[in-house]
């Protein structure tokens, strides 16, 4: 179980995609949470920290690249694997807004799991860099 205790969002509009994702992280031990839309995927970006963001790149309203962008800007320690159908130009778009990777569907499971494991130890080592407590030198008089 590489996820055990690892938090991923996975943002996907087709129900069925969302479900054989959710078994296949929840089996390797990831703690899922689902949203069918962007605005949904934001919200629970508020209320949690997640260590992955799995994304379709085409979404409802705006398209994964623009979800890679919102979330560079406003969580930029939480890597992004963008998931695309048959969209020839989106690896180009994928690396523009940073996402930590991407996959052509239908994705080997395999692939996408060794993806994952990257991505929580990215987001691990990260946000222990960032999160060293700050040492203040106090001069004594």
């Amino acid at each position: 179980m590489t996820g055990y205790g690892k938090r991923v969002l996975i943002v996907e509009h087709d129900e069925g995609e969302r479900y054989v994702l959710r078994l296949l992280l929840e089996n390797e031990g990831y703690i899922v949470h689902m949203a069918s839309e962007e605005g949904l995927a934001l919200e629970e970006m508020k209320r949690r920290r997640f260590d992955v963001v799995i994304s379709a790149h085409h979404l409802p309203q705006i398209n994964g690249f623009r979800l890679v962008l919102l979330m560079r800007f406003r969580w930029p320690d939480t890597p992004m694997i963008l998931l695309s159908g048959n969209d020839t130009s989106w690896p180009e778009t994928a690396e523009q807004g940073e996402a930590y990777g991407n996959l052509h569907k239908p994705y080997d499971s395999r692939v996408l799991l060794e993806l994952m494991k990257d991505a929580t130890q990215f987001t691990r080592e990260h946000r222990s860099q960032t999160s060293q407590p700050i040492m203040l030198r106090c001069q004594s008089s």
